[in-house]
């Protein structure tokens, strides 16, 4: 971070990591901005039980205001409720409809942080934004390249694959090369409001368990969804649900199966048939996916089957796998190892060596038996 004339408008959620950040920024000499999102209604969103806020509680906004007053630096708030609501709220919501678990994060990323605020960055006169998110960019001569943050633990690279090249190119991380430890610490040495602040882990929008939420606004939805089966691998009904949009892969709480026969997982989500499919823990594995809506992140995709190592949750620690290129904006990954939980509407995020070379949303789970190309070794002398 030397270019030390430019302005940069730091989104702030008023968490600690994006309140070191914006400190970081200031003191390498850049013209800060703190810029707070708001996403959603704050008198829905804070009917939370037990006294839980997410992302989206006006007292987040407060928090951001007051830390920039702190270090000094402007603070303003964009309205983005319409465009939080069309791009990320209702996807969310129709896409548990049709039997898929969607991931808001990413697409909040993607088409607010990186989308509207960037199409604000000419009337705001910004020439970069940052965040706090703990990755980093390389801006070389050529394309910038997304890379893991040095902090492994916090690693929040898988989160920001949707985010396009030339969004890249305008984006800051300052938080890249720290860890949340040292960033706790610099929060408290400089006595910011923050520095002891929990985060936030639950979907900012739903004030309670998101079957009731769905349920709530969809009456007519889910009343014609009504009961359904829930059927054992062998097509068995082992019991009901009373909508299957409650349900998730890989879940196991929550099923209400007294056959004696368990422990049972959901291995699959049948909106068509309205039913949840259940087996046991092996019964989740699967060989690959196939992945739709790819973003190349950093690099250009292969022309053939190539090693990849693969993560296909947040907290997912990587494993290898073959990334295989398709048509339509499609992938197909294999893993070289089978993997369980393969969920649908899940981010699948493939990484050469720390670098995020692209992802996609999980279409399907693939479970049909496949070997990975083997390379032919022509005598000397003989030609292909």
């Amino acid at each position: 971070m030397n270019d030390k004339k430019r302005r940069v408008g730091i989104l702030m959620s008023g968490g600690v990591d994006s309140s070191v950040a914006a400190l970081l920024l200031k003191d390498a000499g850049y013209e800060t901005v703190g810029v707070t999102l708001q996403l959603w209604d704050y008198e829905t969103a804070a009917s939370r039980p037990r006294g839980e806020r997410g992302c989206c509680d006006i007292s987040h906004q407060l928090d951001a205001r007051y830390v920039c007053s702190q270090i000094g630096i402007d603070h303003i708030t964009l309205d983005l409720r319409d465009r939080f609501t069309e791009r990320v709220v209702k996807p969310y919501e129709k896409a548990y409809l049709k039997g898929i678990t969607p991931n808001p994060c990413v697409a909040c990323n993607s088409h607010l942080k990186w989308g509207a605020v960037l199409e604000k960055t000419a009337a705001l006169e910004f020439d970069y934004i940052a965040t706090g998110h703990y990755a980093r960019i390389e801006h070389g001569d050529g394309l910038p390249l997304l890379r893991k943050g040095l902090d492994l633990t916090k690693d929040q690279s898988y989160a920001l694959w949707q985010v396009p090249r030339i969004a890249l190119a305008k984006t800051l991380l300052p938080l890249g090369e720290w860890t949340k430890k040292d960033i706790r610490a610099k929060a408290a040495e400089m006595n910011l409001r923050t520095a002891q602040k929990a985060e936030s882990q639950e979907v900012c929008f739903i004030p309670e368990h998101y079957s009731d939420y769905i349920r709530e606004n969809y009456p007519d939805e889910t009343s014609k969804i009504g009961h359904g089966d829930i059927i054992n691998q062998q097509g068995k009904v082992v019991g009901s649900h009373n909508g299957f949009f409650g349900f998730t892969i890989g879940q196991r709480r929550g099923l209400n199966i007294s056959d004696g026969q368990g422990p049972y997982y959901v291995t699959g989500i049948d909106a068509t048939s309205n039913r949840v499919i259940v087996g046991d823990r092996p019964a989740l594995k699967r060989t690959g996916l196939v992945a739709a809506d790819v973003n190349w992140t950093s690099f250009d995709p292969p022309t053939a089957p190539e090693r990849c190592t693969i993560k296909i949750r947040y907290n997912d620690r990587g494993v290898p796998a073959w990334v295989i290129p398709g048509e339509n904006g499609r992938v197909e990954i294999r893993f070289e190892t089978p993997q369980i939980s393969v969920t649908p509407g899940q981010s699948a995020v493939w990484y050469k060596d720390d670098a995020v070379w692209g992802g996609g949303l999980i279409r399907m789970a693939l479970k049909d038996d496949w070997q990975p190309p083997v390379e032919v070794v022509h005598p000397k002398g003989v030609k292909a």
